[in-house]
């Protein structure tokens, strides 16, 4: 609530800087062409304004004119997850893990990766069964083979989880991981199909008072 009420007092304090102002025409560079930008759509990638004046009236020799540039930037994310679900085929107990999900992520400020809702897979049919859940435990690492995991750890843990990306070089220039699941099939896991479901949230923490949150757009 703090958090949405900060937001709305930027967002105000913005919208008074910018009263009175011009705004301008602005072009965008493609591929060597000059290409004009909607000055109403929310979604343009850029805007600009003009404010301030000057003038004088004299015979004196000297004016001096302070010209100021600003130059406001937004903090903006590309990711990308190849594969969003696991799917085992387990004829025999035992414990398995793969690698089979990559994710990407790239961005110009600091980023904050939770999750929530994750659990061990439960057992999906109404028909009689001995053991709940397939114990699952997710993971993340550089490398292809299971000794380069970085960390692991059970679904109920993943919860308590919170990544902070700080600001980086490596960041701007886009962060790969191999993302790992194991799970441990044993003799009183009742034949069925076993579902676990989670949710990851990737949090900006560079919001500028005049973009949308819910959108990413601009919010004037």
């Amino acid at each position: 609530m703090k958090k949405v009420v900060l937001l709305l007092i930027l967002t105000v304090a913005f919208a008074l800087t910018i009263f009175g102002a011009s705004q301008l025409t602005v072009w965008k560079d493609v591929e060597g062409e000059w290409v004009t930008l909607s000055m109403t759509d929310p979604f343009a990638e850029a805007r600009a304004y003009k404010s301030g004046a000057a003038n004088g009236s004299c015979n004196k020799q000297n004016w001096t004119v302070d010209i100021e540039t600003e130059v406001q930037v937004a903090q903006w994310i590309n990711w990308q997850l190849d594969g969003t679900k696991w799917t085992w085929y387990v004829r025999k107990p035992g414990k398995y893990i793969t690698d089979c999900i990559s994710f990407f992520i790239q961005s110009n400020g600091e980023i904050v990766i939770s999750f929530s809702g994750f659990e061990s897979p439960t057992y999906a049919a109404t028909f009689s069964h001995v053991k709940d859940t397939v114990d699952a435990w997710y993971g993340y690492g550089l490398g292809n083979l299971p000794e380069d995991i970085e960390e692991m750890v059970s679904a109920e843990q993943l919860n308590q989880a919170r990544i902070f990306i700080p600001d980086s070089a490596d960041l701007h220039g886009g962060i790969s991981r191999k993302l790992w699941n194991m799970i441990q099939v044993v003799n009183c896991n009742s034949a069925c199909n076993y579902i676990g479901r989670g949710t990851v949230t990737i949090t900006l923490q560079r919001i500028k008072p005049w973009i949308d949150p819910a959108t990413g757009g601009f919010n004037f």
